[in-house]
């Protein structure tokens, strides 16, 4: 096993061990273990990320992303081409709409409507934004590999 082969078992690895450390059915469970995996056997990841509330994750592979989400039973594909980035830092122009949120970072594709990612990272505490600029950070430099 080569180096970079080493280093994307580890990030499945530590992919299934988050999803499969939070609160989901057993139905649900099963579905990241069994068509998940199937569908990652062979792929590089790079990276991935778990929304703890809906369980939902993204994958980050060489050259693409997979959106996996247990509720809709969906995995959907992105080419790294149709993602974008969009940060917004509301910390000095306060929104009367959204008077709470100070930051924001969202990864979204451009896809028909019913297919569209959107993946969102919004802190309303001081405390949360130098975290999710580490995010917003490691995708940006997903997005930027040659």
């Amino acid at each position: 096993m080569n180096a970079a082969e080493t280093v994307s078992h580890e990030e499945v690895q530590a992919f299934f061990d988050e999803v499969l450390g939070l609160d989901l059915s057993d139905k649900h469970a099963e579905w990241y273990q069994v068509d998940v995996s199937a569908v990652l056997d062979g792929c590089q990841v790079q990276g991935h990320e778990v929304d703890s509330a809906s369980g939902d994750s993204l994958i980050f592979l060489k050259s693409s992303l997979l959106f996996c989400s247990p509720e809709l039973g969906v995995m959907r594909h992105y080419p790294r081409s149709l993602i974008h980035c969009f940060i917004e830092d509301k910390r000095t122009i306060k929104d009367p709409e959204d008077e709470d949120l100070l930051f924001r970072g969202e990864l979204f594709s451009v896809t028909p409507e019913s297919e569209q990612l959107c993946w969102v990272r919004d802190c309303t505490y001081d405390y949360e934004i130098p975290s999710t600029q580490s995010i917003i950070s490691s995708w940006m430099k997903w997005l930027n590999q040659a």
